[in-house]
């Protein structure tokens, strides 16, 4: 009972810290990881200690799910090269990297647990960059990428802890081919699973039960997909994934606004909770591992630390500049004179590799015994180096990331905002034809027609040529003859901007931004 309370402590210094993080502009996550460190001085709190499996399954899978539902698979599969790039196979060489220094430095950890240590630090958290960068008026097509890395990237790093955990727990050795076949069968079942998970959902959703319940479907998926996907030997993680994906393609069209609306809200204040505790524990959890970093006797832990940070830091800068150069040298070379990413971009796509909420869970999750009974190996030496590289590159990275963009000086983009507008566009466009119909059909009156014309641009935020019709009703009431009307008008303009996201013409970002404007208003109408 006493970690409940502390964990409900911790949602509330973390939603003090935002509005004082907001007042001193630095990012919220490092403002709750100083809370968290200044919490760690408080006896009862710093003793905390949370069931590892308990954990995992807690803040993993609604963390994923809603970066997976408010993610755009168009913009997605339009830098996949890219993403697919950083969140596999440099996920896997950092994670190789740092075992092999590990093991070097520090020859008393096992490989198993050298590969735990890299599968913990391999993939960023790109919420704290995201951030700062879209705030910034970094290029879209960044945002995108780190987005979709970290979304990607949690899939091969949770797979391959998890592959290094069982051998780690199991007394076994790490075998490379055998990693790789359980990767697929695994990777392809969580996918399976997961599109089963999805396709449920969207079953019970078209059902039109009250939006609370709906919601509690929701909320009930990831973790559905999660243990489904486990229970049978798959990665629940990509179930998770594939699941939100799923969703975030119907829910536009099949959802009831009513529902979309609760959702969106009751997921921001999950996600922003779990994330509070998530950063705050990074901060309490520093408070326990400094001290005996910086003891005389743990000097070798402090080097052991410092190294693999350095190996983390250096594994990204390295593999980013020569995934993304490396094909165009090659075509280069054969005579094709493609234009290389900018150097600026990248810059800051490899200083974006800042660790997070990733790598705390994945910590807490490290099981404190193998199957034998003996202490899990190195698992104090693994925890102590996770959290210096963890904080190191929160702080130090975080805290210089907007001084690098500034410095840089990267032309911004206004890709979201010219696919906002074309929706908006469409949307005003769709509803004033499908009110000329009506009108019409229904011979309403002038004054309606002028009214619903002027709330479409309003609703919109755009200035179209007024369209005249004929005036007369059909005998109901105006209020009746309203509300009908508004509700097929704004049916006609979410139709368009669906279409448009179904067409590839905007990405998902485009999309929830119009239907949010749409949604509020039927809200607001009812």
């Amino acid at each position: 009972m006493r970690e409940f309370e502390i964990v409900l402590g911790l949602v509330l210094v973390a939603s003090i810290a935002q509005p004082i993080a907001r007042r001193f502009d630095v990012p919220v996550a490092i403002a709750q990881v100083v809370c968290g460190l200044l919490l760690s001085a408080i006896p009862f709190v710093a003793t905390v200690r949370l069931d590892p499996e308990l954990t995992f399954t807690l803040f993993v899978p609604p963390l994923l799910f809603w970066a997976a539902t408010t993610g755009s698979v168009r913009d997605v599969r339009r830098n996949a090269r890219p993403i697919f790039m950083l969140a596999t196979a440099l996920v896997l060489l950092t994670t190789a990297a740092v075992a092999v220094v590990a093991h070097a430095v520090a020859p008393g950890i096992p490989w198993t647990a050298a590969f735990v240590l890299g599968a913990v630090v391999a993939p960023p958290d790109a919420d704290v960059t995201t951030s700062v960068a879209r705030r910034l008026g970094v290029p879209s097509r960044v945002v995108t990428i780190l987005e979709g890395e970290t979304l990607l990237n949690d899939t091969t790093a949770f797979v391959t802890y998890r592959m290094a955990i069982r051998a780690a727990v199991a007394g076994g050795l790490f075998s490379f081919r055998e990693a790789a076949l359980r990767f697929v069968l695994i990777a392809v079942g969580g996918v399976v699973v997961g599109l089963v998970i999805g396709w449920l959902l969207a079953r019970s959703l078209r059902l039109r039960a009250d939006p609370v319940a709906e919601v509690a479907f929701s909320l009930v998926t990831p973790f559905a997909a999660y243990l489904a996907a486990e229970s049978l030997g798959a990665s629940g993680v990509l179930s998770v994934v594939t699941s939100g994906f799923y969703l975030s393609r119907f829910a536009p069209r099949d959802v009831s606004a009513g529902t979309r609306i609760y959702a969106r809200n009751t997921w921001e204040v999950v996600t922003f909770c779990i994330g509070a505790v998530v950063f705050t524990l990074i901060g309490v959890q520093l408070g326990r591992v400094v001290p005996a970093l910086s003891t005389e006797n743990d000097l070798a832990l402090l080097r052991l630390a410092l190294i693999v940070t350095a190996t983390v830091i250096a594994a990204r800068m390295i593999g980013v500049f020569i995934t993304a150069w490396l094909p165009g040298l090659a075509r280069r070379y054969r005579g094709v004179r493609d234009a290389l990413p900018s150097w600026r971009r990248l810059a800051v796509v490899s200083w974006a590799g800042l660790r997070g909420g990733d790598t705390l869970v994945m910590l807490l999750a490290v099981p404190f015994t193998t199957q034998s009974g003996a202490p899990f190996p190195a698992r104090d030496t693994i925890i102590a180096v996770a959290f210096f590289v963890l904080v190191f590159t929160l702080v130090m990275q975080g805290l210089t990331l907007r001084p690098l963009i500034k410095r840089l000086a990267i032309p911004h983009d206004d890709v979201v905002e010219g696919e906002e507008r074309r929706a908006r566009l469409e949307a005003t466009r769709s509803a004033l034809a499908k009110l000329e119909t009506i009108a019409q059909r229904d011979q309403l009156p002038q004054p309606m027609v002028s009214y619903l014309r002027s709330t479409i641009h309003f609703r919109t935020r755009l200035d179209l040529d007024d369209i005249d019709h004929g005036q007369g009703h059909d005998g109901r009431t105006a209020e009746d003859v309203l509300r009908r009307v508004e509700q097929e008008v704004r049916e006609a303009a979410r139709q368009a901007i669906v279409r448009l996201r179904d067409d590839d013409v905007i990405g998902q970002e485009a999309l929830r931004r119009v239907l949010k404007d749409i949604d509020l208003d039927e809200i607001r109408s009812e």
